[in-house]
């Protein structure tokens, strides 16, 4: 009969889905997909493919996407500076199913996220501004290589904020202690 201990360390995690939306879902939304799907992975010390497993699911889609649409190619292009690859990546229109099985919602500007309350009041969790409550994050389109990354580092450092609490909660979830944590005793 197996221990409580080794009971917990089978149950599968509560999935966290976690979708990105910007417009055309060419540029913003899928940097930060494969942008997120990379930090999760370095702070999980897992490969993409076992993130399921560690409970994450990370998708991207668009408020006014055309279904089938690559990346532009300096998303791609800044996507793999940092090891990171959208060539395969096809743009996806953001639907009523998607939203009902998001756990968060992260918009790139206020206005995507008035567009999806518009469209589909009271269906997904409230959508989160991914740069706050104060600021947008502008589309790169018809930008430069370096707007593109520094759309890039602005996706990373707001990403940041987001990946500390995931993280921490993937980690209740399964019973494990951060680095620092102390028991009851005093010890580690």
């Amino acid at each position: 009969m197996p221990t409580p201990q080794e009971l917990n360390h089978r149950q599968v995690p509560r999935m966290r889905r976690i979708l990105f939306l910007c417009t055309g879902n060419t540029c913003r939304s899928p940097l930060a997909e494969v942008l997120c799907r990379q930090m999760l992975c370095q702070a999980l010390g897992c490969s993409p493919q076992e993130l399921p497993a560690r409970g994450f699911v990370v998708q991207s889609a668009g408020v006014a996407a055309f279904p089938g649409d690559p990346s532009t190619e300096l998303a791609i292009e800044v996507a793999a500076e940092y090891g990171a690859n959208l060539t395969d990546h096809r743009s996806r229109p953001v639907n009523s199913e998607l939203l009902e099985q998001a756990t968060d919602v992260i918009t790139m500007t206020h206005a995507h996220a008035a567009v999806l309350k518009y469209r589909y009041p009271g269906i997904g969790p409230v959508p989160v501004p991914l740069c706050g409550d104060d600021e947008d994050l502008l589309d790169p389109i018809g930008g430069d290589l370096a707007v593109y990354r520094a759309c890039a580092e602005t996706i990373r450092k707001h990403l940041q904020r987001f990946l500390n609490e995931w993280i921490s909660a993937e980690s209740e979830s399964h019973g494990k202690r951060n680095p620092g944590d102390t028991d009851s005793t005093g010890g580690a």
